[in-house]
């Protein structure tokens, strides 16, 4: 399994360098800055490269809610997405969080099938959030 570790300020050109490699929006500086000093960022690593990270925010102050997970097309389905997870999940668990959230596209079959697979269960929708289709929000107990 690769390894995770949290984040650091010196990650943040690397973290936007995969939000390139996926043709994703790159995260702003500051957004990073503010989630890594947090301790709300993780990455994984082959030896001294980040592979992916994952970022997660507090829904209403106390809910966890997992904003992105990304990784490298060249690391895909290596096991770095489920490390990224496990990784967060014993850190919420360590903070005293019962469950956590994490959401996709409705048409995004592959991360519905990636985050049943982990254990997460479908809860909900939500429309209308300027995006093509509706987005699946989907919860995973950590106990």
């Amino acid at each position: 399994m690769p390894d995770v570790r949290h984040a650091t300020p010196a990650d943040i050109p690397v973290i936007q360098d995969v939000d390139r490699s996926l043709e994703q929006p790159v995260s702003e500086d500051d957004v990073l800055k503010h989630a890594i000093e947090g301790g709300r960022v993780a990455a994984a690593l082959d030896g001294d490269n980040v592979t992916g990270y994952v970022r997660w925010e507090w829904l209403w102050d106390h809910i966890p809610l997992c904003v992105f997970v990304r990784v490298r097309p060249s690391h895909q389905r290596t096991g770095v997405g489920r490390a990224l997870y496990a990784h967060t999940e014993a850190d919420l668990a360590a903070r005293g969080c019962d469950f956590w959230l994490s959401s996709t596209e409705e048409t995004n079959d592959r991360s519905l099938r990636f985050h049943r697979a982990l254990g997460f269960r479908l809860i909900g929708a939500l429309s209308d959030l300027g995006q093509d289709s509706r987005e699946i929000f989907m919860r995973k107990g950590l106990g």
